[in-house]
């Protein structure tokens, strides 16, 4: 059986027909990281930048 060993946080695809929700590991602050959804192959950044979130 598999243990995760370290923090992690999760992430939901936003693809109308996937909405697969999947844990990605806590970066160190300022750092950010290129993921796939296992479910669909869409890519995701995560933390999202700052420049790219909504008001």
């Amino acid at each position: 059986m598999a243990r995760i060993i370290r923090p992690t946080w999760a992430i939901r695809c936003v693809q109308s027909g996937c909405k697969c929700l999947f844990e990605v590991a806590q970066l160190e602050e300022g750092k950010q990281q290129e993921v796939v959804c296992p479910n669909c192959g869409e890519h995701y950044v995560y933390p999202v930048p700052e420049s790219a979130q909504k008001d």
